[in-house]
């Protein structure tokens, strides 16, 4: 008989969330994260930039459209290209990687597995109406991350 309420002998492996990567990034010691959206400001990633100078840290990116994005579109695909260059441009290790689900917790995650000096995200203008209902990713970071948090315009 067939046991559908016991856990699978096998596990699959979690899918990659990387998109993009320079060579020594797993070999970081320090790590800013990045919360990049899309229509983010040229002063986001100049802070990012700064702040990875200023503390010697790999840059690690959350690049995401929205709060609920969970598939990458081809605007979303090119702008992490050009994103991926311009960190090479600055001669930083980094990553990119694509939005979960649920950006607010893939953002505090990271910064508790590597133990990130500062997040660095976008603000941005909602409604209370629209942040009563649908929450808001970086309220939720400020609240709960561990390491300091800047929120830039």
């Amino acid at each position: 008989m067939t046991d559908f309420y016991s856990a699978p002998q096998h596990r699959f492996p979690v899918p990659s969330l990387r998109v993009a990567a320079s060579d020594g990034i797993d070999d970081a010691q320090n790590t800013i994260i990045l919360a990049y959206r899309s229509e983010s400001s040229a002063a986001l990633l100049e802070q990012a930039i700064a702040g990875a100078r200023r503390e010697n840290a790999a840059v690690r990116v959350v690049h995401f459209e929205s709060d609920t994005t969970t598939a990458p579109s081809a605007g979303a695909l090119s702008q992490t290209k050009e994103l991926a260059d311009r960190l090479a441009e600055a001669d930083l290790e980094f990553e990119v990687q694509r939005a979960d689900s649920d950006v607010a917790s893939q953002i505090i995650d990271l910064a508790e597995e590597w133990q990130a000096k500062l997040i660095v995200m976008p603000s941005k203008r909602r409604s209370p109406v629209v942040k009563l209902l649908l929450g808001s990713s970086t309220q939720r970071v400020i609240l709960e991350a561990e390491c300091p948090v800047l929120i830039v315009k």
